[in-house]
């Protein structure tokens, strides 16, 4: 098995050096408001009335105000994505506070990863105890892996993706990583020392 090296691990070169639009929505509860096909969706009945009005000769006030609402999601989606320009430095400075190097974080700001291997430097929390801990975060996030020979925990993340809206389940994914890592894994290094962890 080849192991993720740790060594001259550091925050800021983890991950990109520039996000894209997918890797900056995930990390707001709001990105899913510029996703494109909800952004179509909701600029759809606009178009509708606004064709419909000039088509059947609706007043010119009327035509005007509908077209203009025609533009309104998309200015409102741009907006948005203009907000989260802040993105990677939120990202970085999270990164920067955890006393173990987190590898791969990309993989879920790209909306993609189902499991947190947690490699230890010597000793390893009780599997039920761990367990309960994982659970108080969310009852689909457990240990799927437990091999005290290797020093790894594979803990499955628990987030399904969701067909119609992939940044709401990009976002979901992101949020439950760090609740993991925050209540879960820090606590656990003050007893166990994490040697660091890789997202998969």
């Amino acid at each position: 098995m080849i192991l993720p090296s740790f060594s001259g691990w550091s925050a800021n070169e983890s991950v990109s050096q520039s996000f894209s639009r997918v890797m900056k929505a995930t990390t707001s509860p709001w990105g899913v408001a510029a996703d494109p096909p909800l952004v179509a969706m909701a600029t759809a009945p606009f178009l509708m009335g606004w064709l419909w009005a000039r088509q059947s000769g609706q007043p010119e006030g009327l035509v005007l105000v509908l077209m203009g609402l025609v533009f309104v999601p998309a200015a409102l989606a741009v907006g948005l994505s203009l907000s989260f320009g802040g993105a990677r430095k939120q990202v970085v400075d999270w990164l920067s506070t955890l006393p173990f190097p987190l590898e791969n974080m990309n993989a879920v700001l790209n909306g993609v990863g189902d499991f947190v291997e947690v490699y230890f430097h010597d000793t390893m929390p009780d599997e039920k105890a761990f367990n309960l801990e994982l659970d108080g975060v969310h009852p689909d996030a457990f240990v799927t892996r437990y091999d005290p020979e290797a020093k790894i925990i594979e803990i499955r993340i628990g987030v399904v993706d969701d067909k119609r809206s992939p940044a709401r389940s990009n976002h979901a994914r992101y949020a439950r990583v760090l609740a993991l890592v925050d209540r879960v894994l820090v606590p656990t290094n003050a007893a166990f020392p994490i040697a660091g962890l890789y997202l998969k």
